[in-house]
């Protein structure tokens, strides 16, 4: 392979400018306008007095940008969510009380005589023409997929394939991969895995043009294998989709495929780390998210505080040694949730859902996460973050690391109250579990964004009311 096409595969490997999805979620944006616009027609048409066209325009985008965030609040425009029509209506649902919320608010602080009726014509238009809209999509989403063909086979090749076969949101299909050099290398059965093997990497270009595939994902296994550069280059230079495998599957999954990472990536990706503005910005989103948390949750606490006293002997907080940034120990505050002592014999385990050291009344806490509230005081201390990777105990750090050399890596950012992987994937119960949560911390420390930030809170917030905690 030549040096300015290793190059060109290798910025390639490592940019994220290019969102393969963006424009599924574009149009279904776009869509949804149209009905916002549609529905305040609608409303001014059947409203008894007359607004002027000023007032209209103002009250359109109020109402377009209030919408767009509530969607966007409760998942609307997640794939997952946008190709599921259960998922849709829960999502709308969620939308209707947040929206029913906040118009009884703008009504008592801008009481227009005739602001409830537009808002209710507006609502009955817009919620019938939404789901319609989210139906017609879907149907004619189905009939429209991108078929993949994989270039190398690995063990990456394999993990992709699985990936977007669960995932029939995406709109993929795997048709197959392209290995080795030889077709005298390649195995007699051409079926590796359940991915049918095309041929060599040589006949990419001849797989396309027979229109066998619409994208191109290089899963080789080594940046030094021989690749057909010329034809990657030109296909790409033809407008034929080329992404990194790599790439895709953190778009797919969430979580970065961190068994053939090399640290070299990691070293010169400048989206690992923070600005000293984002530093500042996240500093100020953690000290606002704390004080309220605390301040909401004050009368919760004190009936929990309440309940653990009565239950079981024992204090009503728990404290336990952490590791903090850079390795940095701290002193994690919790409400108590096991026995008094309860590792006074056992030394540190890893606690589970069946764990017989739980109280009643812990059990209640752990499921609704209601006892880490506390810990926003580890935020307002600086300890702690509001979203970050799960704090981990001294004692198993060691291990873990060892097991996952990248484990450390973590330790960059301040560890959080919740994080990616914890409302991904819950708590684990095994260092094993580890591998998981070491692919999405990573995925978290390389897409860091407040709008995520927000997102993860909001999850969580889900996550609460719904009981779904350990």
């Amino acid at each position: 392979m030549t040096t300015s096409m290793r190059r060109v595969l290798e910025l390639h490997r490592g940019s994220y400018a290019r969102n393969p999805f963006g424009a599924r979620v574009a149009l279904v944006m776009a869509l949804d306008l149209v009905c916002l616009v549609v529905a305040a027609i609608a409303a001014r048409i059947l409203a008894d007095v007359s607004v002027s066209d000023r007032t209209f325009l103002l009250a359109t985008a109020v109402l377009a940008v209030g919408s767009f965030l509530v969607l966007q609040a409760t998942g609307a425009y997640d794939l997952v969510t946008i190709r599921c029509g259960a998922k849709t209506r829960v999502s709308l649902l969620l939308s209707l009380g947040i929206g029913f919320a906040m118009a009884l608010v703008f009504y008592y602080v801008v009481p227009l005589p005739e602001s409830k009726e537009a808002l209710i014509h507006a609502a009955a238009v817009f919620l019938p023409l939404f789901l319609v809209e989210r139906k017609a999509f879907r149907f004619v989403s189905k009939q429209v997929r991108n078929r993949i063909v994989l270039v190398g086979m690995s063990e990456l090749a394999v993990s992709l394939a699985r990936s977007i076969e669960a995932r029939s949101d995406l709109g993929l299909e795997v048709v197959g991969v392209l290995s080795g050099n030889d077709e005298k290398d390649l195995p007699s059965e051409r079926l590796v895995d359940g991915i049918p093997i095309l041929g060599t990497v040589h006949a990419v270009e001849k797989v396309v043009s027979q229109d066998l595939a619409d994208w191109v994902v290089v899963t080789s296994k080594q940046r030094s294998e021989d690749l057909p550069d010329d034809q990657l280059l030109s296909l790409k230079l033809h407008g034929v989709p080329i992404f990194s495998g790599q790439a895709l599957y953190e778009r797919i999954t969430g979580e970065v495929y961190h068994r053939s990472l090399r640290s070299s990536v990691l070293i010169f990706d400048d989206r690992i780390g923070m600005t000293l503005f984002e530093r500042f910005v996240k500093r100020g989103f953690d000290v606002g998210v704390a004080l309220a948390a605390l301040l909401a949750s004050a009368p919760i606490l004190g009936l929990a505080a309440i309940a653990i006293r009565l239950d079981s002997k024992g204090s009503i907080f728990f404290r336990q040694t952490r590791v903090g940034r850079f390795h940095e120990p701290f002193q994690i505050v919790k409400l108590r949730t096991m026995v008094d002592g309860a590792e006074r014999t056992t030394g540190a385990v890893f606690a589970s859902r069946a764990d017989l050291r739980i109280t009643r009344v812990g059990r209640v806490l752990r499921r609704t996460r209601i006892d880490e509230l506390p810990q926003f005081w580890n935020v307002l201390r600086g300890d702690m973050s509001v979203v970050g990777p799960r704090p981990e105990r001294p004692e198993f750090l060691d291990e873990i690391s060892e097991r996952f050399p990248y484990f450390r890596v973590r330790s960059a950012v301040k560890p959080g109250v919740t994080g990616w992987a914890q409302v991904r994937d819950g708590y684990v119960g095994d260092i094993n579990g580890f591998e998981h949560k070491l692919a999405l911390d990573l995925y978290y420390m390389r897409n860091w964004s407040l709008s995520m930030d927000v997102s993860i809170v909001w999850s969580t917030i889900r996550t609460v009311f719904s009981a779904g905690g350990v």
